[in-house]
């Protein structure tokens, strides 16, 4: 997903992105997204580029998690040291144990002793009311860091994380709520799952699980607020002053694919984009609707109804989501039927212009030439032509440089190894000659990670050859994820470039042997996937009349007129 530009930004909707991060408390691991447009390609839909190809991000549980308890990610400590404010504050991994040192030397300081057996009442040198103001100003004192926002709350759960010899052992049990509160309080998010849909060129749609009654919750929608949908809008390139790539105000080329997957309304700069779990996949049907939204009234702790009476401006200045829609039936839905909504009647006039004005991409426009290697597969004399279907093909061997000169890869494709190419040698002085470094491929060392990415680089393949039975590289290794069972291995070389003293720069050459299909990767060129075609259809769903609030209106009329000549254009 990093390659798909220069500069990626991306949000993910669903079940990821209800989980807070509580480093204690890790409970929960989030695995990669899956590529796969749902059938939809330039070539034949004008729904191409409408609709991330991006998918299937699933989360799996790290250890028995007890019914009621609240799930956690891992935000990553960066997420936090990163930002200002509160966050500042959110205890860290290493925060707890240093915590729980503390507390420590806290019970030892109550009964003379580093024995948890003797927390007890009887043996404490101070009484329990000294005990809880001592507790409170520990707590409150001035003086704040994240070691001490990692102490239990109450000075009755720090001689219970004593006791237990760790702090997650108390917060594990006061994150658990009852299933009869849940049901009271919470609200279901697993009415609806994503299939191919029904309706033609819209790719995904959602589903229902159950018989979901009229009026009766298809899902909550905490939404994120977007004050100006002119964010969206992308520009061209030009110089600035000083000869530095600038955006041409004057060129906008297209708008962000996040516009699609939100509410927004004609006489309004706010957007409002919803990220519950597979409610992205509710598409529109302008008859035929079986659900709507309102605004939900029985969250009071995260949705703030008098947001509602406010202005965008106030809005603007919310740097936290405080905003939830609910999608409700309409009448009664069953197992397994599509649920719609309508979009409103700007999104279908918009729609219905665009498939009007589409045509398929030729092969002489093409400037990725996808036309060929589309026409090549069909024709059954073609391997997998997308990045995601090579990477997923473990029985077809990768070609060589020599291979690719009369069978090649498509242009869009590059192809990217797993390599670390630092290393300890030091340069004073630029090489006059181009340093080479030859070595087997070091499982250990290259796919290792590097603060939170990994080490790789553009590669190309010199030779394959078959894995011997007793090879240490194989990869299908007890580690190995996907068990995979490729029966080559590879000799890629891969070009580096580096810099003496942050000015110069040269090159070094590696030639790496016994390199595993694992560890080499197919991915799209910059800018090469669908959602970047020009005519890719981009328009947010309209928000109700009746349920948008009159605060919200604050576009002008000079300002209607710029919005209506953009889309016309």
């Amino acid at each position: 997903m990093d390659d798909e530009a220069e500069d990626v930004s991306v949000t993910v909707t669903g079940f990821g992105a209800a989980p807070n991060c509580h480093f204690s408390l890790l409970n929960v691991d989030e695995h990669a997204a899956t590529y796969d447009a749902a059938g939809l390609d330039r070539y034949t839909s004008p729904g191409a580029g409408a609709i991330t190809p991006w998918w299937n991000r699933t989360s799996t549980a790290l250890r028995d998690i007890a019914a009621g308890s609240e799930l956690y990610v891992d935000y990553g400590p960066s997420w936090f040291t990163s930002r200002e404010g509160h966050f500042q504050l959110v205890p860290l991994a290493s925060s707890y144990e240093k915590a729980l040192e503390f507390l420590k030397a806290y019970g030892k300081m109550l009964v003379g002793t580093d024995s948890p057996d003797d927390l007890v009442k009887d043996k404490m040198m101070i009484g329990d009311e000294v005990q809880k103001d001592l507790w409170d100003i520990i707590k409150t004192h001035s003086y704040v860091s994240r070691e001490r926002q990692a102490l239990p709350e109450t000075h009755k759960d720090g001689i219970r994380a004593i006791k237990a010899g760790d702090i997650m052992t108390v917060e594990v049990e006061n994150s658990i709520r009852s299933l009869e509160y849940l049901e009271e309080h919470g609200k279901c998010v697993d009415n609806i799952v994503p299939q191919q849909s029904t309706i033609p060129h819209a790719g995904r749609g959602a589903f229902a699980t159950r018989v979901i009654p009229k009026g009766g919750l298809v899902a909550p929608a905490p939404l994120v607020h977007i004050a100006d949908k002119s964010k969206t809008k992308m520009y061209a390139e030009t110089k600035g002053p000083t000869g530095n790539i600038i955006r041409d105000e004057e060129k906008v080329v297209h708008k962000q694919i996040i516009l699609n997957y939100c509410f927004g309304h004609p006489n309004s700069t706010l957007l409002l984009f919803p990220y519950s779990s597979n409610v992205v996949y509710i598409n529109h049907h302008s008859t035929e609707y079986n659900a709507k939204v309102r605004w939900t009234n029985d969250f009071d702790f995260y949705h703030h109804k008098d947001w509602l009476e406010k202005s965008v401006d106030f809005l603007e200045d919310q740097w936290t989501a405080g905003l939830m829609l609910e999608y409700v039936a309409t009448r009664d839905i069953q197992p397994g039927e599509e649920v719609f909504i309508d979009y409103g009647e700007e999104w279908q006039k918009a729609w219905d212009e665009h498939v009007k004005k589409w045509e398929p991409t030729s092969k002489e426009s093409d400037y990725n030439n996808l036309t060929w290697w589309t026409e090549k597969r069909e024709t059954g004399n073609g391997d997998p032509i997308a990045a995601y279907e090579l990477n997923n093909d473990q029985d077809i061997p990768i070609r060589t440089w020599a291979e690719q000169q009369t069978n090649p890869y498509p242009h869009s494709l590059r192809m990217r190894c797993y390599a670390n190419t630092n290393h300890d040698a030091a340069y004073l002085f630029t090489p006059k000659t181009t340093p080479v470094y030859r070595r087997p491929f070091d499982e250990d060392v290259d796919m290792a990670m590097d603060g939170e990415e990994y080490h790789m680089a553009d590669c190309q393949v010199r030779e394959r050859y078959e894995r011997g039975e007793d090879d240490s590289s194989d990869d299908s290794s007890d580690d190995n994820e996907y068990q995979i069972t490729h029966k080559y291995l590879y000799v890629v070389e891969i070009d580096v470039e580096k810099t003496v003293d942050d000015v110069t720069s040269f090159h070094e050459h590696y030639i790496m042997t016994d390199v595993p299909w694992s560890a080499i990767k197919f991915m799209e060129k910059p800018y090469t996937s669908d959602i970047f075609l020009k005519n890719a259809f981009r328009h947010e769903m309209k928000l109700p009349d009746e349920i948008f609030p009159k605060s919200w209106m604050n576009f002008s009329e000079e300002q209607k007129q710029k919005v209506k000549w953009y889309e016309l254009w």
